[in-house]
C-alpha cells in the first residue's frame, strides 16, 4: 500500500482518515473492526481499479496465510456499515472470481482536515436509504450525562453476557448478521481481552473500556472454561498501538478480543472482534447498536439466544455463571466498573477513588456481591502497600468479603482475597490454603491465587509445592509484574536464587518503573551474600518508588550488612521522624536493627511488628534477613503465633 496517511478522501456522506483509523458519516464516528478499517483503506486508496482477492489478502494479512472466507467477511461487515448491504452495491462491487472494486466516487481531501465535512454534501453519490445508514449518520444527540445511565451499565451487561458465551464455542454462526467464524472447535485455550478503545467521548468516559474490559475477564475467567489473561496483564494496552496479533503474541495466548466504544443519548456502540494470534485471522465480529429502555430483560434474552443458538459445550452451571446478573440495578453497576477501574491503577490514589465507588455501589444496591467483594479488595490493597495500617485495612476487608461470600459463593475474588488476609494479618497457612484452592477450583487459571498459593507455602516451608505454584502462576499469566515479582521471592525463599533473580531481571526489563522488581531483586542479593548488588537494587526501590517505607528500611538492612553502619542509622532516624505522620512497618524497623547485630533492638521491634501485624511477619520464619535471630528464645516465642 502506498503511503496515505497524509490524506484524506470523501466518498457519499463519508469521510476517510487513514492517519487516525477512523471513518466519520456526516461528521460523526463510524465504528469499524480494525482489518475492516484497513481493508475500506486498499479499496479507497486503488478506487475505481478491480482489487483482485489475493492483493487484498496480502494488504490485510501482509505475512500471514488466511482462508479467502475472512476477506469475503470482511466486505460484508464494510457494506453493513457503509449501508451498502442490499440491492445495488454502490459503494463496493463484487468481480466474481476475481476481487472487488470501490465503484462510489472519491474525492481526495488532502490534509484539509478541519475544512472536510463541507464538500462531502457535493459528492454526487446518493446517500444510503435510511434503514442502510450506519450508526453514525444519526441525528447529533443531547450530552450523554442529561440521561439517566441505565442504558451505559445495562448495555455493558449485555456485552458481557453475549460475547462470553461466543468464546466459550471458539467458533460463531450468526444467522442474522451472516458471519462466520473460521476457528476448529478447540483450537482456541486461552485469551487476551484488551481494553476496548472509546471513541467520540469526554474525559469522563475514560473508566469505560477498562471497566467493561475487566467485568468481561471476570466473567469469562470465572466460567473456568478457557485460561484468560488477567486486567493486570492487559492494562499496559489502554493506549498501545500495537496489532491485536503482536499483543496477543506478547501475552502467549490463542486468541485476542478486541473492540471499540462510542456512546451517545440512550445508546451504546460496541464494535468487536475476536482475532487468531498465529495468523491474524478475524474469528469472529459483530457490532452491538441498540436502544436500550428494559435493559436487563434485553440481557436475559441476548443471552439466551447466544447459547441457544451455539452448540456450547457448557453445563447448567457454566451458563448460570455467564447469564448471571451482577446487580438489578444499572447505576449500582455504572459506579462498581468504575471502581474497578480506578483500583486497577493500583496507586494509592486510585485505591481511595475506586473504594468510593463501590461504597456508592453497595449504598445503591446493597444485595451487590461484586461490589463488597470490590471494598474487600481496596481495603486488602491498601493494607499490602502499606498505605494504611494493617490492623485497619485487613479486618474491614475481611468483612466485606465475608459479605460478597455469603451472597456468592462463586466469588474467585472473594476467595483469593480472603484467603490473602488469613496469611498476611491472621498469620494462618492452612486456612489461606483452603481459600486459594476454592479460588482456583471457580477459576483454575486465576495467576494471583496460585501466585499467593506459592508464597504462603513457602512460608510454611513447603518448597517444592510452593515453586510448583509459583510456576503455575507465571504460566497463566507470564506478563504481570506482581506475579513476576512474588515468584522470584518464592523461589528465593526456596532455595532457588539463580531461578529468581532470573525472573526478577525480567520483570524489570518488561517494566523499569515497577519498583517491587528492584526490591525484591536486593533482597535476593543480599541472601547471596552479594552486598553491593544488593544496595543498589534496593536504591533504585527507594528511588522509583518515592521513598517506600519497607523498601527503605530494606537498604538500611543492606547498609548495615555491608558495614555502612552510618547510613543505615541515618535510614532509621528518618523512618522514626516520619512515624507520627505515616504508617511505618515496625518489621522494617526491625530488619535494620538485625542488619546492625542489635539484637535487642531487633527482637523488640519485632514483638512491635506483631502486635501491628506487619505484613511481613508472616515470612519470619523463612526470611534470610532474621536467620541470625532463630536461634533466640524470644524469637521462637514471638513466632508461635505464625500456624506455619
Amino acid at each position: 500500500m502506498s503511503n496515505v496517511m497524509n490524506r484524506l478522501y470523501g466518498f457519499g456522506t463519508f469521510q476517510l482518515d487513514p492517519s487516525q483509523r477512523l471513518l466519520l458519516c456526516d461528521g460523526k464516528p463510524v465504528q469499524v473492526t480494525p482489518k475492516a478499517f484497513e481493508l475500506l483503506v486498499a479499496l479507497v486508496e486503488r478506487g475505481g481499479r478491480l482489487v483482485e482477492k489475493e492483493e487484498l489478502l496480502g494488504t490485510v494479512w501482509p505475512g500471514v496465510t488466511v482462508e479467502e472466507g475472512n476477506l469475503t467477511v470482511m466486505v460484508s461487515h464494510l457494506r453493513k456499515v457503509l449501508g451498502d448491504d442490499r440491492g445495488r452495491h454502490v459503494y463496493i462491487e463484487t468481480v466474481s472470481k476475481h476481487g472487488y472494486r470501490f465503484v462510489a466516487p472519491i474525492v481526495e481531501l488532502g490534509g484539509q482536515k478541519d475544512d472536510a465535512a463541507a464538500p462531502l454534501s457535493q459528492v454526487p453519490e446518493p446517500s444510503p436509504p435510511e434503514e442502510h445508514r450506519p450508526p453514525g449518520s444519526q441525528q447529533s444527540p443531547s450530552p450523554f450525562w442529561s440521561r439517566p445511565h441505565v442504558y451505559l451499565a445495562g448495555a455493558v451487561a449485555v456485552l458481557v453476557v453475549a460475547v462470553s458465551a461466543l468464546f466459550f464455542a471458539s467458533r460463531v454462526l450468526s444467522k442474522n448478521q451472516g458471519r462466520s467464524a473460521v476457528a476448529t472447535e478447540g483450537s482456541i485455550h486461552s485469551i487476551a481481552v484488551l481494553p476496548f478503545k472509546t471513541i467520540g467521548s469526554a474525559g469522563a468516559d475514560e473508566y469505560l473500556g477498562l471497566g467493561t474490559t475487566d467485568a468481561l475477564i471476570t466473567k469469562l475467567g470465572n466460567a473456568g472454561k478457557i485460561i484468560v489473561r488477567p486486567t493486570s496483564a492487559i492494562e499496559q494496552y489502554r493506549n498501545s498501538t500495537l496489532s491485536p496479533e503482536a499483543a496477543g503474541k506478547q501475552q502467549g495466548v490463542d486468541a485476542v478480543l478486541d473492540g471499540l466504544i462510542q456512546r451517545q443519548e440512550g445508546r451504546l456502540r460496541l464494535t468487536v472482534q475476536l482475532v487468531r494470534v498465529r495468523d491474524g485471522a478475524e474469528l469472529w465480529a459483530d457490532t452491538f447498536d441498540e436502544k436500550y429502555t428494559n435493559i436487563f430483560a434485553l440481557e436475559d434474552e441476548v443471552s439466551e439466544r447466544v447459547v441457544r443458538s451455539l452448540r456450547l459445550r457448557l453445563t447448567d452451571a457454566d451458563v448460570k455463571r455467564i447469564t448471571k446478573r451482577p446487580t438489578e440495578n444499572a447505576l449500582a453497576y455504572d459506579a462498581y466498573i468504575k471502581g474497578r477501574y480506578f483500583w486497577n491503577k493500583r496507586t494509592g490514589d486510585g485505591l481511595w477513588k475506586g473504594l468510593d465507588y463501590f461504597r456508592e455501589a453497595i449504598r445503591l444496591d446493597p444485595t451487590f456481591a461484586g461490589a463488597y467483594e470490590g471494598v474487600a479488595d481496596s481495603y486488602a490493597a491498601l493494607g499490602l502497600y502499606a498505605v494504611m495500617s494493617p490492623t485497619q485495612a485487613f479486618p474491614a476487608a475481611r468483612e466485606a468479603a465475608t459479605k460478597a461470600l455469603q451472597m456468592d459463593d462463586g466469588l474467585a475474588d472473594a476467595h483469593a482475597t480472603l484467603g490473602l488476609i488469613h496469611f498476611y494479618y491472621d498469620w494462618d497457612g492452612p486456612a489461606a490454603e483452603a481459600e486459594y484452592r476454592r479460588a482456583t477450583e471457580v477459576n483454575p487459571s486465576y495467576a494471583m491465587a496460585h501466585s499467593w498459593s506459592g508464597e504462603t507455602l513457602a512460608a510454611m516451608g513447603r518448597f517444592p509445592e510452593a515453586a510448583e505454584e509459583a510456576r503455575q502462576a507465571l504460566n497463566d499469566d507470564p506478563l504481570s509484574l506482581a506475579v513476576n515479582t512474588n515468584a522470584g521471592w518464592t523461589f528465593c525463599l526456596a532455595g532457588q536464587p539463580d531461578t529468581a533473580i532470573e525472573i526478577l531481571r525480567k520483570a524489570i526489563e518488561m517494566d523499569p518503573a515497577f519498583p517491587r522488581s528492584y526490591f525484591r531483586l536486593g533482597m535476593v542479593y543480599g541472601s547471596r551474600g552479594l552486598k553491593d548488588q544488593a544496595i543498589a537494587e534496593l536504591q533504585k526501590a527507594v528511588q522509583v518508588s518515592g521513598g517506600d517505607p519497607y523498601y527503605e528500611a530494606s537498604l538500611g538492612y543492606a547498609y548495615a550488612v555491608a558495614g555502612h553502619a552510618a547510613e543505615a542509622r541515618q535510614i532509621l532516624d528518618n523512618l522514626k521522624r516520619r512515624s507520627p505522620h505515616e504508617y511505618i512497618p515496625a518489621y522494617g524497623i526491625a530488619l535494620v536493627y538485625a542488619g546492625l547485630k542489635d539484637r535487642r533492638s531487633a527482637l523488640e521491634w519485632l514483638a512491635k511488628a506483631s502486635i501491628d501485624h506487619s505484613t511481613s511477619m508472616a515470612f519470619a520464619k523463612v526470611d534470610p534477613s532474621l536467620a541470625t535471630l532463630r536461634d533466640d528464645p524470644e524469637f521462637l516465642k514471638l513466632t508461635e503465633r505464625l500456624a506455619f
